[in-house]
């Protein structure tokens, strides 16, 4: 079984795949997770059984509605992604050392494609702080961070984003909900049968 957890990326277009049981947190920040570790997340809290995957799905909200407001001259979107992903890693660190099953592979899903705002509704509760271009690059900022300590901890990175994003790197309407979210599982799918499997 692959075992994903986080806000509601870790079940939606995961959902429709077999052996994927969705572990869906609410809207959890990846920063939150990352400072509060086992309060926030503690995965031997579920039913991981020895061959299980794990997946960890957080920083799309992150993305889209919080770093934006913490910078200023000090303190760059650089800067504060640094910090968030470090302590992301350090809190995947501590479930995997703390749960007492064989993990089969351990994966950070790609944050995915921001929304272009014109075309899409918002959420008042999760507002699209910073424009769409800032939001890309915060995100694209975000992913670089996770792949390059995915390979230096030989975690996989499961890297969809550039399928299921557009010509300009934002998500593609027909692959999602309409919304941000991935509903067409089809690349996930494929991803998860050559890498997680």
């Amino acid at each position: 079984m692959i075992h994903t957890f986080g806000d509601s990326h870790s079940c939606n277009g995961w959902r429709e795949l077999k052996k994927v049981v969705g572990h869906h947190l609410g809207g959890v920040l990846c920063y939150s997770f990352g400072n509060e570790n086992l309060k926030r997340c503690n995965i031997s809290n579920f039913n991981i059984k020895n061959g299980d995957s794990v997946v960890f799905c957080f920083g799309e909200i992150d993305c889209r509605c919080h770093i934006k407001k913490h910078i200023n001259n000090e303190n760059t979107y650089q800067h504060i992604i640094d910090n968030i992903v470090s302590k992301y890693i350090k809190a995947i660190q501590l479930n995997i050392k703390k749960c007492k099953v064989k993990l089969k592979n351990i994966c950070i899903y790609n944050v995915v494609p921001p929304i272009e705002k014109h075309n899409t509704k918002e959420n008042r509760k999760y507002p699209f702080l910073g424009s769409d271009q800032e939001r890309k690059s915060y995100t694209l900022y975000f992913n670089k961070n996770l792949k390059d300590k995915c390979n230096e901890n030989n975690l996989i990175f499961v890297d969809v984003y550039d399928k299921y994003g557009d010509d300009n790197g934002f998500l593609r309407k027909d692959l999602s909900d309409g919304n941000v979210h991935i509903k067409n599982e089809k690349y996930l799918k494929e991803f998860a049968l050559k890498n997680i499997n």
